[in-house]
């Protein structure tokens, strides 16, 4: 057991350093009576598949940069852009009991926030790439969510993994609309749907039913 020798108090766990005075506790630690809660769990998962996801479409991001040959700042942009959005969920995760449902609120209100940046700017960027990325994101976190949890996860989100597959191929709408200046963005977030409409239907073929009929019953 770990004892603070300022305070006099003993505790369990990994504590290193006193929670009350800060001082270096002495001692050999003990394992806490107190097993780790599930939103505890959840949480250090959410974290770590957000920091993984971030430095992913970082890299996706300055790769394709480099192929479309967009300019630097446009690229550094993006990617502060990104940091910044991880920041703030990372932050939500950290300080919220429900953080997956947090998560998938922040895409959804990500993609608004882009939607209304096309229509006062007119700016293509935002159809083009922006709102591809935001979605291909969403349903990159979502099939890891499924394929880890399956069914607790399906159960528990279901409308958010509708909302995730349909807002998958709306880049398409944008390009068939002759928003956007490539198609290559939103062919790879239809195509991240359709993967993620089959691992539901594969990995939680039952939840997902048993939620459908609930969230299309009259």
């Amino acid at each position: 057991m770990m004892k603070c020798d300022e305070c006099g108090v003993d505790f369990t766990g990994s504590l290193t350093r006193c929670p009350l005075c800060g001082s270096v506790l002495e001692g050999a630690p003990t394992p806490s009576p107190f097993p780790v809660g599930p939103i505890q769990r959840v949480s250090t998962f959410a974290r770590r598949t957000l920091a993984a996801l971030t430095g992913a479409c970082i890299a996706a991001t300055i790769i394709g940069a480099l192929v479309l040959q967009a300019s630097w700042l446009s690229t550094v942009g993006l990617c502060a852009a990104i940091v910044i959005a991880y920041l703030f969920v990372r932050n939500l995760i950290v300080h919220t009991p429900d953080v997956l449902r947090i998560t998938e609120r922040y895409f959804l209100v990500l993609l608004a926030l882009c939607a209304v940046w096309f229509i006062v700017a007119g700016n293509t960027l935002a159809t083009t790439y922006v709102i591809p990325f935001i979605c291909l994101a969403a349903i990159l976190f979502n099939s890891v969510l499924v394929v880890v949890q399956r069914g607790a996860f399906v159960a528990g989100y279901a409308k958010y993994l509708l909302y995730n597959v349909v807002l998958g191929f709306a880049p398409l709408v944008l390009v068939a609309t002759g928003l956007t200046e490539t198609a290559l963005p939103a062919i790879a977030s239809a195509v991240a749907a359709c993967v993620l409409a089959v691992l539901v239907g594969v990995l939680a073929r039952t939840q997902t039913a048993d939620e459908a009929r609930k969230l299309f019953s009259l």
